[in-house]
């Protein structure tokens, strides 16, 4: 009974480990898809005058679109709990991108759009992480 224990708990340890190695390489895809966007979004820039509400909304699409491919790869790699995976992708590229952002900033504040831009995220890497899998 001990060493069944001890196998579980092994196998569970695994388990986590391998959730967490597919979340980094979703995210690793996921910041190279927004280090495309971006770029894209700057070449656009070079050529045209963007409005900052324009500009706005194109980077919470960028951002969407970053978090819908690293969370459906990390769904289809675990090959399940996709919900899970697409969320913690969601969370910590959310976070990564806050530290960023505040980082850039003289005075750091929290208000109702970063919480609006969390949300998206959540929701965004939730569904493409249940879509990664039953796709």
């Amino acid at each position: 009974m001990h060493i069944n224990y001890l196998y579980r708990g092994c196998f569970a340890f695994m388990e986590q480990g391998k959730i967490a190695v597919n979340v980094f390489k979703g995210i690793l895809r996921a910041v190279f898809v927004t280090l495309i966007g971006v770029f894209i979004l700057s070449l656009i820039m070079m050529v045209t005058d963007i409005n900052l509400k324009v500009l706005g909304v194109t980077w919470v699409i960028i951002t969407c679109i970053s978090i819908f491919v690293g969370a459906i790869y990390s769904a289809r790699k675990n090959g399940e709990k996709g919900w899970l995976v697409g969320l913690m992708v969601g969370l910590i590229y959310y976070i990564l991108l806050l530290i960023l952002t505040l980082a850039m900033k003289e005075k750091p504040n929290f208000g109702v759009y970063d919480f609006y831009r969390m949300v998206i995220s959540l929701a965004v890497g939730l569904f493409s992480g249940m879509l990664g899998i039953n796709a």
